[in-house]
């Protein structure tokens, strides 16, 4: 049935739905044996646009962010900042309430044995007043290590406030100082990659098609993308078939699940990869009620702020559903208007238009759908149809009447080393197998003495690929998701 004319009474005929075997009869009530009925699917089977709807895979077909491998598993290494700030443990002194005072030593109990004496360290106070240089040879004590301190400064009452010395508290590093003919030198750290790891899943699709319904059609001339006309019917099935196959790998890339323990009709573990929602779990997700342009600048703040420098490759591109575009739209046009930006620059909404009613006619209307911000950081919308689906998002916004999942925002940054994308598909090398199952009939007419795989008259054509998606850094994406809670 049409999306949205559930109950209409303008409905004079319903036709029937009908999954997997195609039969004649499915054919003949639905009238779809007639050759004007073909038009639209086959011209969406032989162009590229069948893909406009799964942003992800026309991303990979389109612009070669795809990689293939002879793993069903691959690993790769990520490397963190070089340095880290050291946790305090426990206070081991927590009867001086002045540590440092007179110039005095104090003791630090400290999370690693990586600072050596004549190291500077510092609480991370604004005014860096409170920089320390170790002085002796760290001890280890429990789970930690005890160092042996000095407050840098030449004021007798100077001293360390007790807050520093807080179990959680981060000391961190400045640099290393000392005397003239010292011996000693200041420490360093290493940061070693972490290795993650990442898996595919496994999909598979067909379809059925009887001999009678396949014979019926073949008088019907179906063009392909050359314009070379051929008797077949076959080729409807394999439109419908294929739109809905890379709908369902679109689905997979953005919402497959995780695991192990899920068996399969042959007992074996039918073990999946993790799609992009599950990956950013662990990613800059935040919920919001209300969608503002400073909300948005804030938010990708967090995911820009001391990974990338301020300029030109702070860049990220948003997915999300029609109606959140439309709340992108209303948020950046509030700020615009409340900055008398538009007011400035309105003329250039108002356009010549053309109308049989005046010869003067005018057109006006704008939408945002990229947001360049301070500091170089640029924000792109782009539609992603699968938060629109109502096939699948079942969960409706009781203030606009849409599904949730319209508004979600999902912040993907493509740009990575060399030439290698931060987000890809991975697919595993010969994994996609296509084949057909041939009875007393077979795409190609009826089986005239050939070998058959079954007894009946039809065949299937069946389908499977391993493909999985790969973000390298899921710190340089996150998510916005729309809570009414």
């Amino acid at each position: 049935m049409a999306k949205g004319v559930v109950g209409s009474k303008l409905i004079t005929k319903q036709m029937p739905w009908h999954a997997n075997m195609t039969e004649l009869n499915h054919l003949g009530k639905a009238l779809i044996a007639k050759p004007d009925k073909f038009e639209s699917k086959i011209g969406q089977l032989f162009t590229a646009e069948r893909y406009s709807d799964n942003p992800l895979t026309a991303m990979a077909l389109k612009e070669g962010r795809q990689e293939n491998t002879n793993s069903s598993v691959w690993e790769w290494d990520m490397r963190g900042a070089n340095t880290r700030p050291l946790v305090v443990l426990e206070d081991v002194s927590s009867g001086e309430d002045f540590k440092g005072k007179f110039k005095g030593t104090f003791k630090l109990k400290l999370d690693e044995n990586w600072y050596e004496p004549g190291d500077v360290i510092t609480p991370g106070s604004t005014n860096k007043k409170y920089q320390c240089r170790v002085q002796e040879e760290r001890v280890p004590h429990g789970k930690g290590f005890i160092y042996t301190m000095r407050l840098m400064s030449d004021n007798p009452q100077a001293f360390v406030p007790a807050q520093y010395f807080r179990p959680g508290t981060q000391w961190g590093k400045l640099y290393s100082q000392y005397a003239e003919a010292e011996t000693q030198s200041g420490s360093t750290q290493y940061s070693l990659p972490v290795t993650l790891s990442n898996r595919m899943s496994r999909f598979r699709k067909k379809y059925k098609v009887t001999g009678d319904a396949h014979d019926e059609v073949l008088a019907v001339k179906i063009p392909d993308s050359t314009g070379t006309y051929h008797d077949s019917w076959v080729k409807y099935a394999e439109v419908e078939y294929w739109q809905q196959w890379y709908r369902e790998l679109e689905r997979g890339f953005w919402y497959s699940r995780s695991t192990d323990t899920v068996l399969s009709a042959n007992g074996r573990p039918i073990r999946t990869g993790p799609g992009l929602q599950e990956q950013l779990e662990d990613s800059h997700v935040q919920r919001y009620s209300h969608l503002t342009a400073r909300l948005i600048e804030e938010y990708l703040m967090g995911i820009f702020y001391s990974r990338v420098k301020p300029g030109s490759q702070r860049k990220i591109k948003g997915y999300s559903g029609e109606y959140g575009m439309i709340n992108f739209h209303r948020a950046i046009q509030d700020w615009a208007q409340k900055t008398g930006f538009i007011q400035v620059v309105d003329t250039m909404f108002i356009q010549k238009g053309s109308s049989e009613y005046n010869e003067n006619s005018l057109s006006a209307g704008y939408q945002f759908t990229k947001y360049r911000m301070a500091n170089g950081a640029e924000l792109e919308l782009i539609h992603n149809p699968l938060y629109d689906d109502r096939e699948i998002n079942f969960e409706i916004d009781p203030v606009t009447g849409y599904p949730i999942e319209s508004q979600r925002i999902t912040f993907l940054d493509f740009s990575g080393e060399g030439k290698a994308s931060n987000v890809r598909i991975v697919n595993k090398n010969k994994s996609y197998k296509l084949g057909y199952v041939a009875g007393l009939c077979n795409p190609y007419g009826p089986n005239d003495g050939k070998l058959m795989s079954h007894s009946g008259n039809f065949y299937e054509m069946h389908v499977e690929k391993q493909a999985g998606m790969h973000v390298e850094d899921i710190g340089r994406c996150g998510e916005l998701i729309l809570s009414r809670n």
